[in-house]
């Protein structure tokens, strides 16, 4: 009888050793606490603004949004490693990629990392944070060191006490010019930009999709306060000298119709390029602001100079020249012209003085 009943309890311990063993399987893997579908996050960049005439690469709105929605089913997925087992985490687009790079001057420009939207001239780079970032010991490891879509990691490390719960989605979302925008506003609407994966649960375990409202900041008119600007009547003994101006004359043009971002989070800034029309060009050699008088004029001798605001500091023609913000109700560019002696006074002739200038207004 003590025979057997020693052979009853060792009996008893393999059975007991052979029903631990799957508890220890079971806890190195992910799975789902509740539900039975992947986890769906929705990232709500909210209206966002663009200069209308930024170049290809610029950035549109913020640079790394911060966002950490939670799921919209309020379900969760738990993983748990004793060290023991490699956990495998995939995360790939589902938009597709922008061909090719942008220009060299962006910080965006590795290959495959900037992914497409709905809307065209738009894309938009997208980087995980916990638990896909290595910043505890349950977070997920990036094989290459980096979290943004797409993307593989991995865990093979002691969780400890606490184990992963994964409920939100920690996120940078970068939205990027990639071309030419349509106008007027766009709404952004990808039902799933990206999906990822998790070790121990089958298919898909979570989607995120993108939505949001991206506008082009611009201004649709524009009028010039004074056309023609009257320089007015000058003796020619007022003329002493290369270099000499008369006083500043003001005008200004004002721009309406601004679609614009309320706050400074997404500024445009309106820009002007002066060119000379009707046969007035720079002069040469050049005088920064300095154009000449168009062929008709009676007067010789002299240009007409535009300056800004200040009345004193000349503004460059045939460039870009940056004016300042725009806001959402009009915005007004102030300018003042004035005359200015190009030849000595033996050259100078008296009589009718014009001159003609084209401009051109962007949005940056």
């Amino acid at each position: 009888m003590q025979l057997s009943t020693r052979r009853l309890t060792g009996a008893l311990a393999l059975v007991c050793s052979s029903q631990f063993l799957p508890a220890i399987a079971v806890a190195n893997t992910c799975d789902r606490i509740t539900g039975s579908g992947p986890l769906s996050f929705t990232l709500n960049m909210n209206t966002i603004f663009v200069p209308r005439d930024a170049p290809v690469g610029s950035v549109i709105g913020m640079e790394r949004q911060f966002l950490r929605p939670p799921n919209n089913e309020g379900s969760s997925i738990r993983c748990s490693n004793d060290g023991g087992t490699r956990l495998i985490s995939n995360v790939l687009t589902r938009a597709g990629f922008f061909p090719g790079l942008l220009p060299a001057n962006t910080a965006l420009n590795a290959p495959q990392s900037i992914m497409n939207t709905n809307i065209p001239g738009v894309g938009v780079t997208i980087t995980l944070g916990f638990p896909f970032d290595d910043s505890a010991t349950n977070a997920f490891v990036p094989d290459t060191g980096n979290a943004t879509v797409p993307f593989s990691a991995h865990h093979e490390r002691p969780m400890g006490t606490t184990n992963l719960n994964f409920s939100r989605l920690e996120s940078w979302i970068t939205l990027v010019k990639t071309g030419d925008i349509p106008a007027g506003p766009q709404d952004l609407n990808v039902s799933e930009i990206f999906n990822g994966t998790f070790t121990g649960i089958p298919g898909k375990a979570f989607g995120a999709g993108l939505v949001g409202t991206v506008v082009q900041a611009h201004c649709g008119t524009y009028r010039v306060s004074d056309d023609p600007v009257r320089l007015g009547s000058w003796n020619m003994s007022d003329f002493t000298g290369p270099g000499y101006t008369t006083t500043p004359t003001p005008f200004h043009i004002t721009l309406s119709s601004c679609v614009a971002d309320g706050t400074d989070k997404n500024i445009a800034n309106a820009h002007i390029r002066f060119e000379g029309s009707g046969g007035s060009v720079p002069i040469t050699p050049p005088i920064t602001g300095v154009f000449s008088l168009t062929p008709g004029s009676a007067a010789k001798g002299i240009g007409i100079q535009i300056l800004r605001d200040d009345g004193s500091t000349p503004v460059a023609l045939d460039t870009e020249v940056p004016m300042g913000a725009i806001g959402a109700r009009d915005t007004v560019l102030a300018f003042n012209a004035r005359f200015y002696q190009i030849g000595p006074s033996r050259d100078l002739r008296p009589g009718d003085a014009k001159g003609t200038l084209n401009f051109t207004l962007t949005y940056k």
